[in-house]
């Protein structure tokens, strides 16, 4: 096959054969390495740079910026997109979690280690997926992904960190640049799908025909592994990285290790995370050598980090599990913080709308780093609102907010709240505020969208102002464009309304600019 373009019109021509003359073609297509190619570039780790910095390679154990070289096939605008749309098409399938106090812990942790790199300062958004597999991935333009079964799994804030820097690593190196390089400028774009459905589909080669088909993807779960010096040089960078930032690098080897262990014993979500993740008998043993060389670092757990693996626990096990896992943790004392223990069972109580011991258990919660936690508020604000002590919840929700104005968590519950209560004036109030601090969160505009739609306070040129915005932060410019212009078409009616569609009038040029560069 010479480029990928032809052998993506090849698939589409297929879409009305029989399964099995489409099984035959993925197959044909998987023994040509088209799908090693495609998927592999962009499976766990999968990165580029957006910026001109030398690699970070320079300056640990000699590493070549091996990226550098094929560069130029992509712009780092270019780059951003193909990441923005996958994450795009992965949020239209589901996947997505949107659990807001984890999404927070998740983008400071990530955050604090891309700033021991030479991409220090340049945007980087982290994003956590349903599943229970123990996995994480990357895409181009800084976009990286963890698995709830992922944060489940680890057993120190560091093992959690050695994943993310890893990924990280992957990104610093321009990876993808050395497995996709032969698609040019429109290419790239035109195999979003393609990355998002290798990403997410499932374990066979006939649902890669079907994912293809319907722009969502095409992948073989086997082929999603990156090459060893590709791992191994992730090894090196992401251990400087978590060493840097406070952690005991020897976490890394520590936890590949154990899940090469659990594999041995049948593990179906540890033998997700070794797909991607070529581990070998080298590569641990350089892991190894090179932690031994940095002095042991033990850092305590941050609460952030323990309160957040209780939150994908409970959603991996399950509530009425998880209420069974806690009760026998904490009458076994087997446990590393037992406010923690007490905040997962207080949780899996509450969704399992058992509100009366949620309560009495979150009541047992005594470290004060633990009761004025930010995530421990939200639940006793969510509890409050569940036993019809609204008002409570409400002083609660402003009192916490002045401590942590910027826990998204917070703010997202405390909106959410208003306006199921019809307490419309004062949402409008902080979403005003929101719009201004926080422009470019996308989840600021759906609830400004909800907020202002004719089933609220039904203004129609702010409803399709805030949907058109929210369309316009996460990527999907065509259906920016047609909020907009619906917003466009209307007689201006309240105050505010003509500034509006002057912002919007503002704004078009500029999308259609990007939708052209997407129909490339």
């Amino acid at each position: 096959m010479k480029n990928l373009g032809s052998i993506i019109e090849r698939l589409y021509a297929a879409r009305k054969d029989s399964p099995q003359e489409q099984l035959d073609l993925v197959i044909d297509l998987s023994r040509r390495g088209f799908l090693h190619q495609v998927v592999g570039g962009v499976a766990l780790g999968v990165a580029m740079s957006l910026c001109n910095h030398k690699s970070i390679a320079d300056g640990i154990n000699g590493l070549p910026d091996m990226g550098d070289s094929d560069r130029s096939n992509l712009t780092p605008h270019q780059a951003d997109m193909l990441g923005k749309q996958v994450i795009l098409q992965i949020y239209a399938s589901g996947d997505m979690l949107e659990d807001f106090d984890c999404l927070d812990y998740l983008n400071t942790l990530g955050g604090n280690l891309v700033s021991y790199s030479p991409m220090a300062g340049q945007q980087f958004n982290f994003y956590l997926i349903k599943d229970k597999e123990i996995n994480a991935f990357a895409l181009p333009g800084g976009y990286i992904c963890a698995y709830n079964g992922l944060i489940y799994a680890t057993m120190s804030e560091a093992e959690l960190s050695s994943v993310m820097a890893h990924e990280i690593g992957h990104v610093i190196q321009h990876h993808i640049f050395r497995n996709i390089s032969v698609a040019n400028r429109a290419q790239w774009l035109t195999i979003a799908g393609i990355i998002a459905g290798a990403l997410m589909a499932p374990i066979a080669p006939g649902a890669a025909i079907i994912a293809a088909q319907s722009g969502q993807g095409a992948g073989i779960q086997s082929q999603l592994a990156f090459s060893r010096d590709y791992e191994r040089e992730a090894d090196r960078v992401g251990q400087q990285l978590m060493y840097q930032a406070g952690f005991d690098a020897h976490a890394m080897p520590e936890f590949f290790q154990r899940m090469q262990d659990a594999y041995k014993f049948n593990a179906n979500d540890a033998l997700a995370f070794l797909q991607t993740h070529p581990v070998t008998i080298e590569r641990l043993s350089e892991a190894e050598v090179r932690a031994n060389h940095m002095p042991v670092k033990m850092r305590q757990d941050s609460i952030d980090f323990l309160l957040s693996r209780e939150k994908c626990r409970v959603r991996q096990l399950g509530n009425e599990d998880a209420i069974k896992f806690y009760l026998n943790a904490l009458a076994n004392k087997r446990y590393v913080n037992i406010d923690a223990q007490h905040y997962g069972l207080a949780l899996a109580y509450f969704q399992n709308k058992d509100y009366k011991n949620s309560i009495l258990i979150l009541n047992k919660v005594s470290s004060k780093s633990v009761q004025g936690h930010p995530m421990t508020l939200g639940l006793k604000a969510k509890q409050l609102i569940a036993v019809g002590n609204n008002k409570l919840a409400d002083t609660l929700y402003d009192q916490a907010l002045q401590d942590y104005p910027n826990h998204k968590g917070l703010w997202m519950g405390q909106l959410e709240f208003l306006i199921a209560t019809r307490s419309y004036p004062k949402a409008a109030n902080r979403l005003g505020i929101l719009a201004q601090t926080n422009t470019s969160d996308p989840d600021v505009w759906d609830q400004y969208a909800i907020l202002y739609s004719d089933g609220k306070y039904n203004q129609p040129i702010k409803y399709h102002y805030g949907l058109g915005t929210e369309f316009y932060y996460i990527g999907n410019y065509k259906l920016a464009m047609e909020q907009y212009n619906a917003a466009l078409k209307l007689k201006p009616s309240k105050p505010g309304d003509t500034d509006l569609q002057g912002l919007i009038s503002a704004r078009l040029p500029e999308i259609n600019a990007k939708l052209q560069l997407l129909r490339q």
